[in-house]
């Protein structure tokens, strides 16, 4: 009973204080703290008992104890100029937070790396890679500025008055190169610090018990792993200061701004590698942490030298009502990823939103903005027209704000994009620097990969009621011919004048031109003429009559092939084909000009010219029989190359034969015959005698004997398209929403100009 009713309780006087910050050697700020009484005898404090023991108050005294004025005899001090007092500040200024920051790499040093290299916190077969990735070259650094804190201490020691600091700092500024090599690797380190805290439970222990030490004095690690990068950043603050109050005619200006120069300079290259180390470090996380690259169908190369990341943000998109999910974008030098965030495991991942968007298929579009109305986009020009109007060249502000969000609409172009994706900005802001910087980043790609230029040659002419279906180009392309709804056209290189109509006819839907026979052939409403050259291009008034050469065409082509008349001469004839079309076959008609003929058959068929009509510059040579419907027709050396549904089929003109282009006999050309959605377009002849096949949805070579080339290559388009031209060494395919130029050799896509209802005239 007696033990019961003793006193029970804590004697606090033989305890601890609480505080992490108390010392026996520095007075707490606490006024219960149980080591007061020792601190207060043990200190200069105790004469003092009577002032507030408060934190500020102490802040307060120790920031007055780091005054000049305060280290230096009042008469040396009464005897300075004003500015000179205000120098002398600046420069203990410098002094003083020189010390603190060798003392502060020197805690770290004694505190945070020397425990941890002679202990088992970190396991030793990473220990030494733990302890870099974290502290990289602090010792460097530390080093560096010892030998700097030094020059200033016996510079100090001198004289109180300090004359000169530019001498002693042009000494050592060059040193300090260390200062870039660890502030461009801080983003490492911070992920590396808090990673190992995460996955180490005695690291973290150690971490929490090591900060918590009076020598911390309340910073955590990443305070003062963060110390180099500001300090290398104020030097020119405080010397900016110094320089102020500095006469004109002493040293230290023109050894100032020297040193300025050189800091600048290293704070330049600390922010072009700490970009480079930023860059590469978050493609690096990107790289491990998305989870279905296999889908994209494109090598995304994120761990490539070259590789960058533009930008990258989150976009809401909109679901059922009210809800919205977060979707993770990122802007890549050459692609666009859309990503979803999920955790696997407690650790982050992203799941691809659909296939990677190259950028130069990428079209962007708002919404809730005037959609643009040209046809094919001119380089420097956005492809939304949605923050520049197209009457005054401002940007259009919103006209309220958007609770829903600013939208963005996402379109991959071509057949390997899905349907255009919406997503939401939460500012006005946000959307517009979003569609500048992949606009500017579309525009560089296309300025450095550009293979051709755009010219524009009628804006306003044409509309709605008079497309242009076709065009053909003469006196070595200084003078143009279109063909619309109403009529043929002419426009002559630098002339300011308008378009000028030669032809009065409806749907001109193909124009031609044979310069070395003076003839025009144009399709009108499915039937062809031929017209003189010198006569529509004269200024005669009246009417300009043409030949009716047949009706029911579909369309017509005309081409150059070997003479076998005389084969020795190699000499070349041209001959103009037009094809009609029934239910089964497809009826080509061949005509040859007059002047392919020889002199004795020419003059005979001079005196039938004279008899039908001077305007028959044309004879009919023979016809051609090919099964199904032709799409396009081609002349190689002494075969007339046709496309229709079968394929590529080869047409002898004088024997009528016809045959397929690919060999039978070759297996791998047998996905070509299965595949029924194949659509043969053009034949390209290479300069090393192979032969280019392009169909609608990809490319291949085969030799003069149709057996396949290059087995593992092909060009596979990125659009589906209608028409090919072919401009050694490029590859130029029209798709209605872009053209698409690649390599003949590598395949590779060079160019890609966006733009509307694009057709090949």
């Amino acid at each position: 009973d007696d033990e019961d009713n003793a006193p029970n309780g804590i004697f606090t006087v033989l305890t601890d204080c609480y505080s992490p910050t108390c010392t026996r050697e520095q007075l707490c700020y606490s006024v219960l703290c149980p080591r007061r009484l020792e601190q207060a005898r043990n200190s200069e404090w105790r004469k003092n008992h009577h002032r507030s023991t408060s934190r500020s108050s102490l802040l307060k005294e120790q920031e007055e104890e780091r005054l000049w004025i305060n280290t230096v005899d009042k008469k040396i001090y009464d005897s300075l100029s004003r500015e000179e007092k205000k120098r002398q500040e600046h420069i203990y200024e410098l002094f003083y937070t020189e010390k603190d920051f060798v003392d502060d790499l020197a805690y770290v040093k004694k505190y945070w790396i020397q425990p941890l290299t002679d202990s088992d916190i970190i396991h030793i077969d990473r220990r030494h890679d733990v302890i870099r990735e974290i502290f990289w070259n602090i010792n460097e650094v530390h080093e560096v500025n010892s030998r700097l804190s030094k020059a200033f201490k016996r510079r100090q020691d001198e004289n109180p008055v300090i004359d000169q600091v530019g001498d002693i700092l042009l000494e050592h500024v060059g040193r300090f190169q260390p200062f870039v090599k660890y502030g461009s690797h801080q983003i490492i380190s911070k992920s590396a610090f808090e990673s190992e805290k995460l996955n180490t439970p005695e690291f973290a222990l150690f971490v929490k018990v090591t900060e918590r030490l009076a020598q911390s004095r309340k910073l955590e690690l990443n305070g003062y792993l963060t110390k180099p990068t500001t300090r290398l950043g104020r030097y020119n603050l405080l010397l900016r200061e110094i320089l102020k109050h500095t006469p004109k005619e002493h040293p230290d200006q023109e050894a100032i701004p020297k040193i300025m120069k050189i800091i600048s300079e290293f704070l330049s290259s600390v922010n072009h590698e700490t970009g480079r180390t930023e860059n590469r470090f978050n493609l690096q996380m990107l790289n491990e942490r998305l989870l279905n690259k296999q889908m994209s169908g494109m090598d995304l190369d994120l761990l490539a030298e070259h590789r960058e990341i533009i930008m990258k943000g989150t976009l809401k998109k909109k679901g059922s009502g009210s809800e919205s999910s977060d979707m993770h974008v990122f802007l890549l030098d050459h692609c666009l990823l859309i990503t979803k965030q999920k955790f696997v495991q407690g650790a982050e991942r992203y799941k691809l939103y659909g296939k990677p968007i190259p950028l130069a298929v990428l079209s962007i579009c708002l919404p809730d903005q005037t959609k643009r109305s040209s046809t094919i986009l001119p380089y420097g020009r956005p492809s939304t027209g949605s923050f520049t109007s197209a009457a005054n060249g401002l940007e259009i502000p919103p006209l309220s704000s958007n609770k829903g969000g600013y939208p963005i609409s996402f379109q991959h172009l071509g057949k390997q994009g899905a349907g255009p994706i919406a997503l939401h900005a939460t500012t006005f802001s946000s959307r517009r620097q979003w569609v500048e910087k992949i606009e500017s980043q579309q525009q560089a790609m296309m300025e450095k990969q550009k293979v051709f230029d755009i010219v524009p040659v009628v804006d306003n002419f044409f509309n709605p009621f008079n497309r242009v279906h076709c065009a053909a180009t003469f006196d070595n392309g200084k003078s143009i011919l279109f063909g619309s709804d109403q009529g043929v056209y002419l426009k002559k290189e630098g002339k300011e004048s308008d378009f000028i109509r030669i032809l009065d006819m409806a749907k001109v839907s193909q124009i031609d031109i044979l310069e070395s026979s003076k003839l025009i052939l144009v399709l009108s409403e499915k039937n062809l003429y031929t017209y003189s050259l010198e006569t529509l291009l004269g200024h005669e008034s009246g009417i300009k009559r043409g030949r009716k050469i047949s009706k029911h065409v579909a369309f017509f082509s005309v081409g150059p092939i070997l003479d076998k008349s005389d084969p020795e001469k190699h000499i070349q004839k041209m001959l103009v084909s037009f094809v009609r079309i029934n239910a089964i076959t497809s009826t080509i008609s061949i005509l040859e000009p007059y002047e392919n003929m020889d002199a004795k058959k020419k003059n005979k068929h001079n005196i039938s010219r004279l008899i039908r009509g001077s305007n028959e510059v044309l004879r009919s040579n023979k016809e051609l029989y090919v099964f199904g419907e032709a799409f396009s027709i081609q002349y190689f050396k002494n075969i007339i190359c046709v496309g229709c549904p079968k394929g590529f089929q080869m047409v002898d003109p004088n024997s009528a034969e016809v045959q397929s282009v690919l060999d039978p006999a070759d297996e791998r050309n047998q996905i070509i015959f299965e595949r029924e959605s194949m659509k043969p377009i053009s034949m390209f002849r290479h300069h090393n005698g192979s032969i280019l096949l392009c169909y609608n949805e990809f490319a291949f070579f085969i030799d003069k004997k149709g057996k396949r080339l290059r087995d593992d290559w092909a060009i596979h388009w990125e659009g589906s398209p209608t028409a090919c031209v072919f401009r050694f060494p490029y590859v130029v395919a029209f798709n209605s929403t872009f053209i698409e130029v690649r390599h003949i050799d590598t395949g590779d896509l060079h160019q890609v100009i966006p733009g509307n209802n694009i057709r090949c005239l």
